[in-house]
């Protein structure tokens, strides 16, 4: 199902994909859509569950043991769990079995921990995000399912043999989930996708994304090449950090760009002027802007914290800032780089 399965996307009436907080609605979605994969047997394959009576030796899966998917789930994403209270018995090694209600007397207790799935318990972004990537690592999808009526009626789930944790090829289970999250996040205007490796990231400003999805140098310097790489990717992380990163790694890039054409000349202003010519396709107007924005863009990497991180330089304030100055430098690269046959087709 794609994001254009509902008629107001289709019409021109979705949302934008800006929002980069998980919402209660999104998390009540988002908890709905794991309970179906545990419920459908779909991560079944990495925590079997082994409840047929026809089969002592437990070789026959027939489901997902859930529990043991919530305690791992607690484990690798520790914030979904509410730390116990001084009141809960599990100062003694029992937090775990009251947070899955496995204790039967619990009268001194006034209230167990919240399941890491609870659709009313919204924790922070990141935190949500970690529960997709977490569940993207371990989910399948059987590829044969056989009904048993021995003593009970039950299902029996076999899987394609594989580790999804070193697998190069997604599974169709992880198909299905990047394709169910990316509806639910376009249809509530989230700005992250599960990307095929099966990891969140960021979509990045709207105006950008398509520059970035198309950003592929060939300029015939690997470390330039490498450079502009690594900062497409730091930014489209979704750590703030990263994005700071990604944006002196441009910065860097940028640098290095202005020497492309140095061949043996001493200067690197004569170097940065032969692609600002050859990218201005013989308008003089043109070529004047560009050598503005270069001239502009250098004081901007020279007066923040971004080239130089001396006390008299200014901090980028907000992420927002980070992400139009990422955008602007972004931009007059690739027209460079497009217009002197230095872009992969």
């Amino acid at each position: 199902m794609s994001e254009n399965a509902f008629y107001s996307d289709r019409a021109g009436f979705g949302k934008t994909r800006v929002s980069e907080t998980i919402s209660a609605e999104v998390w009540a979605g988002l908890t709905a859509l794991i309970q179906q994969r545990i419920n459908d047997g779909s991560l079944a394959r990495a925590f079997p569950l082994y409840a047929c009576p026809d089969d002592p030796g437990r070789n026959t899966v027939t489901g997902t043991d859930e529990e043991q998917f919530l305690r791992s789930l607690a484990a690798h994403v520790p914030d979904l769990i509410e730390p116990p209270a001084a009141s809960y018995p599990g100062q003694d090694g029992k937090f775990a079995e009251i947070a899955f209600g496995r204790l039967s007397n619990q009268s001194h207790v006034a209230e167990p921990p919240r399941s890491p799935l609870d659709s009313d318990k919204l924790p922070d972004t990141a935190t949500a995000l970690d529960l997709i990537d977490f569940v993207g690592l371990h989910i399948d999808h059987p590829t044969h399912r056989l009904s048993h009526d021995w003593d009970f009626a039950h299902t029996h789930y076999c899987f394609q043999q594989h580790d999804s944790l070193y697998n190069a090829e997604l599974t169709p289970g992880q198909n299905q989930l990047r394709r169910d999250v990316d509806l639910l996040f376009a249809r509530n205007g989230i700005g992250y996708t599960v990307g095929d490796d099966m990891r969140i990231r960021r979509l990045g400003p709207p105006e950008v994304r398509p520059l970035i999805s198309d950003f592929s140098p060939a300029t015939g310097d690997s470390q330039l090449d490498n450079k502009l790489n690594d900062a497409m990717v730091r930014f489209l992380s979704r750590d703030p950090s990263a994005r700071r990163d990604a944006l002196e790694k441009l910065w860097d890039a940028f640098e290095r760009l202005k020497t492309l054409e140095l061949g043996g000349g001493p200067l690197k202003k004569s170097s940065a002027s032969q692609p600002l010519t050859r990218a201005a396709s013989g308008s003089e107007p043109f070529r004047e802007l560009l050598e503005n924005e270069f001239k502009a863009l250098t004081g901007i990497g020279n007066d923040f914290t971004i080239r130089h991180h001396e006390h008299d330089k200014e901090d980028v304030p907000t992420d927002a800032a980070i992400d139009y100055l990422f955008v602007r430098l972004t931009s007059v690269i690739s027209v460079v780089l497009r217009h002197t046959g230095r872009m992969a087709s």
